[in-house]
C-alpha cells in the first residue's frame, strides 16, 4: 500500500512539473505603452511572425473579421477619456478587431475582451474607423504595434505586419488635464511656491488664463523669493504689456540669479531687460 502511495505522489508531482512548465511560444506575449499628455495608452497582444507565409490575402483573407493578433484578443486600454479620428472613446479595456483590405482597412474597439473571429459582435463595438494600409518596401517579419510622432496632445497608434501598415491618430485634451491638475494640486497644496510658480507658467505657455497666471506667480514670490519664481513673474508682466514693471521684476530676478551664481537665468533676464527697455 506504501509502495502504491509513493507512486502515486511521484505521478502527481511530476504531472504538477509539466503544467508549471514554461516555454517559448510561437507568438510571444508583448505589451506596449505610451504616455500621451497625461493619458497611459497600453496595447497587450501577441506577436505571430511571417515565417514564409503569405500572410494578407492569404492566412489572413481580405474583408475577414481578425482578432489582429494571435492566441487570444488583443486589448488597448485608456486611463482617460481620448479621441480616435474625431470620435470619443471612454476610459477603459477594449479588444482590437480588424477586418484587412488592401487599400482600407476596418478597424474596431470591442467591448467584449475574449472576442474572437467566430464571436464578434457588432453590437458591441463602440468605434469603428476605416484607416488607409500602407504598403511596406521593406516586410515586417514579426506583427508590432508602435507609437510614433509622439506629441504633448497625440500620437499616432501604429500597426505593421508583413508589407502592410496602418497608423491611427489617438488625441487628449492635455491642456484642459493638465489645468485640471494644476488645480487639484493647489487646492491640495496651499502655499507651496514651486507649484504656483510651475502653475503660472504653465498657463503663460499654453496661452491660458494671464489674470489667474499673475495670481499665482506674484503668491509663489510672496512666499519665497527664489530667482526662478521671479523670472516667471517678470515673463508674465511681459506678456500682459507690462513692460515697466517686466523690466524691474527681471532686474530683481538678475540680482538674486547673480547672488545664486546661476549663469543661465543671469543671461536670460539679462536678454530681456535689453528687449523690453525698446518697447
Amino acid at each position: 500500500m506504501k509502495k502504491v502511495t509513493t507512486t502515486l505522489v511521484l505521478i502527481f508531482s511530476i504531472a504538477c512539473f509539466v503544467q508549471a512548465q514554461e516555454l517559448p511560444v510561437p507568438s510571444p506575449y508583448s505589451e506596449v505603452m505610451q504616455r500621451i499628455g497625461l493619458t497611459d495608452v497600453k496595447i497587450e497582444y501577441s506577436r505571430p511572425g511571417v515565417k514564409d507565409r503569405e500572410v494578407f490575402g492569404g492566412l489572413e483573407p481580405f474583408g475577414q473579421v481578425w482578432r489582429t493578433g494571435a492566441n487570444a484578443a488583443t486589448k488597448i486600454t485608456f486611463s482617460t477619456d481620448v479621441k480616435i479620428m474625431g470620435q470619443k472613446v471612454e476610459a477603459g479595456t477594449y479588444s482590437v478587431v480588424s477586418v484587412p483590405g488592401k487599400e482600407m482597412w476596418e478597424v474596431m474597439l470591442n467591448s467584449d475582451l475574449q472576442v474572437t473571429e467566430n464571436s464578434h459582435e457588432p453590437d458591441n463595438d463602440v468605434l469603428t474607423v476605416e484607416v488607409k494600409a500602407k504598403k511596406l518596401e521593406r516586410k515586417v517579419e514579426t506583427m508590432t504595434f508602435s507609437f510614433d510622432n509622439v506629441k504633448e496632445d497625440m500620437a499616432l497608434w501604429t500597426f505593421a505586419w508583413d508589407n502592410m501598415s496602418w497608423s491611427i491618430p489617438i488625441k487628449v485634451d492635455a491642456q484642459k488635464q493638465a489645468m485640471d491638475n494644476i488645480k487639484a494640486k493647489i487646492n491640495e497644496i496651499e502655499g507651496a511656491y514651486g507649484v504656483y510658480n510651475s502653475s503660472a507658467r504653465y498657463y503663460l505657455e499654453h496661452n491660458g488664463d494671464l489674470e489667474q497666471a499673475l495670481a499665482w506667480s506674484e503668491k509663489s514670490v510672496a512666499i519665497a523669493e527664489k530667482f526662478w519664481n521671479v523670472y516667471t513673474l517678470s515673463r508674465i508682466q511681459a506678456a500682459m504689456e507690462n513692460h515697466k514693471e517686466a523690466i524691474k521684476t527681471a532686474k530683481r530676478s538678475l540680482e538674486l540669479a547673480n547672488e545664486a551664481n546661476y549663469q543661465p537665468y543671469i543671461k536670460m533676464n539679462e536678454a530681456n531687460i535689453a528687449e523690453w527697455s525698446k518697447k
